[in-house]
C-alpha cells in the first residue's frame, strides 16, 4: 500500500515500476557477420531477472533465441506461414502464437495482430511499429497485450521484437 499523503490537501503520484528492461548490443565476432543481441529482463534495469535474448544478423540462418534456460535456433520456433514475410507462427514449449502483419494502416504502419495459434478470433496482442520508410520523427512502436495474452506475456514480447527485426531485415 502506498504511503498516505502528508496532509488532506495533498496527494501522492506514484509512477509504476517498469515491467521489462530491453537492451541491444552489437556483437563483433570476427567469424560471424555483424549481429545484434537483444536481451530482455524483468524490471527496470540490466540486473533484473533474465527473461530471454535473441541474436540476429543479416544472415538470419544463424539466429539464436534463448528463453529462460533453453537456447535454440530461431528457425526451430518461428516460421513463416506459406512463405509470407508478414505472417509467422511461434511454437516454443507449450506457447503457440501466430503473428499476422499483413494489414497496413493509413499512415503505412503495419498492424501486427498476435493470435492464439489455433484461433482466428482470439487476439492476444497487437503491435504497431512505425512505417519502414517514414521520415523522422518516427512515432513510437506500440505493443498492447490484451488480458487473454497475459499468461504468455514474455513470449508475446520476445516474439514481437523478433518479428519486427525480421520484418525490417527482409524489407
Amino acid at each position: 500500500m502506498p504511503p498516505r499523503p502528508t496532509s488532506p490537501s495533498s496527494s501522492r503520484l506514484t509512477i509504476p515500476q517498469p515491467v521489462y528492461h530491453i537492451s541491444v548490443s552489437l556483437n563483433l565476432n570476427p567469424f560471424l557477420p555483424i549481429s545484434y543481441t537483444t536481451t530482455i529482463r524483468h524490471g527496470g534495469d540490466a540486473q533484473g531477472p533474465f527473461v530471454g535474448s535473441f541474436e540476429m544478423s543479416l544472415s538470419q540462418m544463424r539466429a539464436i533465441v534463448t528463453i529462460g534456460d533453453i537456447t535454440t535456433r530461431l528457425s526451430r520456433i518461428l516460421s513463416s506461414v506459406n512463405g509470407s514475410l508478414r505472417h509467422w507462427t511461434w511454437d516454443c514449449g507449450n506457447v503457440h502464437l501466430r503473428w499476422d502483419c499483413r494489414n497496413v494502416l493509413d499512415d503505412g504502419s503495419p498492424m501486427c495482430i498476435c493470435y492464439a495459434h489455433d484461433s482466428v478470433s482470439t487476439q492476444l496482442a497487437s503491435f504497431v511499429p512505425p512505417p519502414i520508410n517514414a521520415s523522422p520523427p518516427l512515432p513510437a512502436a506500440t505493443l498492447t497485450v490484451f488480458p487473454e495474452g497475459h499468461d504468455c506475456f514474455d513470449h508475446i514480447l520476445i516474439s514481437a521484437l523478433i518479428v519486427e527485426r525480421k520484418r525490417t531485415l527482409d524489407y
